[in-house]
Parts: C-alpha cells; sequence; structure tokens
C-alpha cells in the first residue's frame, strides 16, 4: 500500500528527544529564542514569536491586530473547517470569500464584496503552498483600514514579488505540524514587523508554563503512528479505516485526537525549537526537491485529474499534491485502495467552509469540497512508489481496477 502521507524521522528526531527526557528542568529558553531570530529573518520579518500550535497562532495574532467580539473575518470558503468554531469562540464573525477554480486561493473581488462596516480583518491563507494574490488583497485592506493576516501553514518557503509570503500583512502564522515543511511535532509561530502585535503575542506567551512534556509525548504518539504506516498490515487496516461505513468517524476521531494534544497551551520547547533550526536551514532545499516532483506528477497525471495551479502569482512552496477528480471521489476511493493505493477525500483534504457558515453562494467552493483528492507525494515516497503511482493513476482514470 501507497500510503497518503509519510512522516520524515531522523536520528536527531531520537537524539534531541532522549536529551530533553534526560534534562526535563534544563533551561531551553535560549534555544527557543534562537529559532525565533532564525525563522524571522528567514521569513524577512523584525518579530517572530513560537506559539502552542498553528492555531494558537491564529488566535494570538487575531487579538493582537485588536479584533474584538462581534467583529467580521473575511475567511476563504474552501480551507480547513475547524478553525471556523476556533474564531466563532472567541466571539469573531468568519464570513466567507469564494476562492478561484485552479488556485484554490481567495478570489480578490470576492474579497471585496465581503468587506463591510464590521469587517476588521482578512485571513488569507496561501493554500497547499500556492501564494495568493497577497499584494492586491493587503491593498485592497489598506484602501479600507483593515488588517490582514497571512496564513502561511502550507507555504514557507513561498515568495511573491522576491519576497517570502508572511512578511506581507500586519502579520502571520505558521505552523510546525509533523506534515508541515519544518515539522516540530506541533507548534506554530507568529511574525510581524510590528512591535506593538510582536508585544501583545510575547505578552501571553512569556507567562505560559515552559515544558517539555506535551512535545515529547506528542512525537512518541507520531512515531508509534508511522511504525503502523510502515508496516505490512497499514494496506488491510486501511481497506477498513477508509471504507465507506468507517471513514467519516476515523475522521473525526483522528482530528479530535490531535486537537486534545493542540489544546494544552505551553510554550514553544527547546526540544522543538533545535529541531525547527535543523529543518529550516535546510527548508529551501526541500521545496525545490519536491517541488520539481509536484511539476512532473502534474504532467504526467491523466485527463481525468485536474492539478491546482500553484504559479499564478509567485514561487509556490510545497505541501500537498491536490487534484481535481472527474471520477467521483468515493468511487475512485473504492477503486484506488484495491490497487493499494491510499488517497485523501472530501473534508480530509479540505472543507467548504461557506456552507459550514451557512452562505450559499460560494459555489467555486463547493464544488472544489466535491471533487478534491489528495495524492501521495512526500519526502520518503521513493522512485519505484512514484512510477506505482503514475501507473495507477492512469488505471484508474482508464477505469481499470473497478
Amino acid at each position: 500500500m501507497i500510503p497518503r502521507r509519510r512522516m520524515p524521522i531522523e536520528r536527531r528526531d531520537v537524539a534531541e528527544w532522549l536529551r530533553a527526557v534526560r534534562h526535563p528542568h534544563r533551561d531551553t529558553h535560549t534555544d527557543v529564542l534562537r529559532f525565533e531570530k532564525a525563522f524571522a529573518e528567514y521569513v524577512g520579518c523584525a518579530f517572530a514569536r513560537a506559539t502552542a500550535s498553528g492555531r494558537d497562532a491564529i488566535e494570538l495574532a487575531m487579538d493582537a491586530v485588536r479584533v474584538k467580539p462581534g467583529d467580521e473575518i473575511i475567511v476563504p470558503a474552501f480551507t480547513l473547517g475547524e478553525l471556523m468554531p476556533l474564531l466563532q469562540a472567541k466571539g469573531f464573525r468568519p464570513v466567507p470569500a469564494d476562492v478561484e477554480e485552479d488556485t484554490f486561493n481567495m478570489d480578490v473581488r470576492c474579497v471585496a464584496a465581503r468587506i463591510g462596516p464590521r469587517t476588521r480583518a482578512i485571513l488569507a491563507t496561501h493554500l497547499l503552498g500556492a501564494p495568493c494574490d497577497i499584494q492586491a488583497i493587503c491593498e485592497l485592506a489598506r484602501r479600507h483600514g483593515i488588517a490582514v493576516v497571512e496564513d502561511c501553514a502550507h507555504a514557507l518557503g513561498a515568495t511573491v514579488s522576491g519576497r517570502k509570503v508572511g512578511s506581507f500583512g500586519e502579520a502571520a502564522i505558521f505552523s510546525f505540524e509533523v506534515n508541515k515543511a519544518v515539522p516540530t511535532y506541533g507548534g506554530g509561530i507568529v511574525v510581524t514587523n510590528n512591535p506593538d502585535i510582536a508585544a501583545s503575542v510575547g505578552s501571553i506567551l512569556d507567562a505560559r508554563p515552559r515544558t517539555e512534556r506535551p512535545a515529547l509525548k506528542k512525537a512518541r504518539s507520531r512515531w508509534i503512528e508511522e511504525c503502523l504506516i510502515r508496516s505490512p498490515f497499514y494496506g488491510v487496516l486501511a481497506r477498513i479505516i477508509f471504507s465507506e461505513r468507517f471513514a467519516t468517524r476515523f475522521e473525526r476521531f483522528y482530528r479530535g485526537s490531535h486537537d486534545r494534544q493542540r489544546a494544552i497551551a505551553t510554550a514553544y520547547s527547546g526540544f522543538q525549537a533545535r529541531l525547527g533550526l535543523a529543518r529550516l536551514a535546510r527548508v529551501d532545499a526541500r521545496n525545490e526537491r519536491l517541488n520539481r516532483l509536484w511539476d512532473e506528477l502534474a504532467r504526467r497525471l491523466p485527463a481525468a485529474f485536474k492539478s491546482q495551479k500553484r504559479d499564478r502569482v509567485g514561487q509556490p512552496a510545497f505541501y500537498n499534491f491536490v487534484v481535481v477528480s472527474a471520477v467521483e471521489p468515493a468511487v475512485l476511493r473504492r477503486r484506488a485502495l484495491r490497487c493499494g493505493l491510499d488517497i485523501g477525500i472530501g473534508t480530509e483534504v479540505m472543507d467548504d467552509c461557506g456552507r459550514l457558515l451557512g452562505a450559499q453562494d460560494c459555489p467555486v467552493a463547493t464544488r472544489l469540497a466535491e471533487r478534491v483528492v489528495l495524492l501521495p507525494l512526500y519526502d520518503g515516497l521513493s522512485r519505484r512508489r512514484f512510477e506505482r503511482l503514475v501507473s495507477v493513476l492512469n488505471q484508474l482514470a482508464s477505469g481499470e481496477g473497478t
């Protein structure tokens, strides 16, 4: 079975884990400061503050740009649905703007149509590594006197006009979850050029307890999960948990288990910071390597699958490989599993947030949510498995494997 995702595990990860276990009371704040400084310099911002998670970073950034309960935040209609209740729990009112059919990113015209007297911020997401039209969004926001917070969780290293994404808005957030470009077993970061925003975020983070335990626990659980994915039993397990009977329940359980881990509001740990420094130094090489594979797979796709357009605005970073399928995704998955290919569909990829928020006028997001498919492409995918992936996709497109 070719799994849809794989997590890189390095010797350094294990060595740093053991180091943190052996010296749990060691002062690691200096490591975090070094990582924050390196990250700010990489993105091209004056300040960076590491957080408990990417979602934690979004909450802190919105508070720092002075979004208040009752204020409206314009969000993409096609993005991670779990962000909507997160914002609503703060008293904010997310307002969905439809997205472009080919880039999957916010349509600037739709954003403009959503701006009203209660709009306080725009959450501008660079989805799946593709830069959105951030310059046009920032200019629109400037004319209306509202803030832009960039969601760069998928797009570390992407550029627009030679500048890194994350350096355009009032603030930006990045994620260090295990499937991101710089995985540190959880965590996130807020970057900004505004000292007041940095101070606002920092005042909350500096009061949090410093402990290595949550990150160490998460690393251990992720290693167990990865061992299962790499085991010869994964093919059998995937056919069960991703069957029509169990897929929805498993997705709910899987997201819920990770949400419980993210809910622990502690300071970013030294264990995470040391891993982050090492991986940040290699992120450009990683993007270059995986972007080449992305381009090759896009060229070799059968006509039944249409890949995302990632370079309309700038240079993309690598996150995942997502296509729009002419074959009904549920049918495609049944066939793919029989052929030894694990793919993601529906809410396993992204959500129709327009529909989640009660909007009926985001048709592109709805079409995408109904037709997107996540295909396996990641570090550790061998050339043999890459060629097998292409072969299976051709079989599925031609109706074989039914």
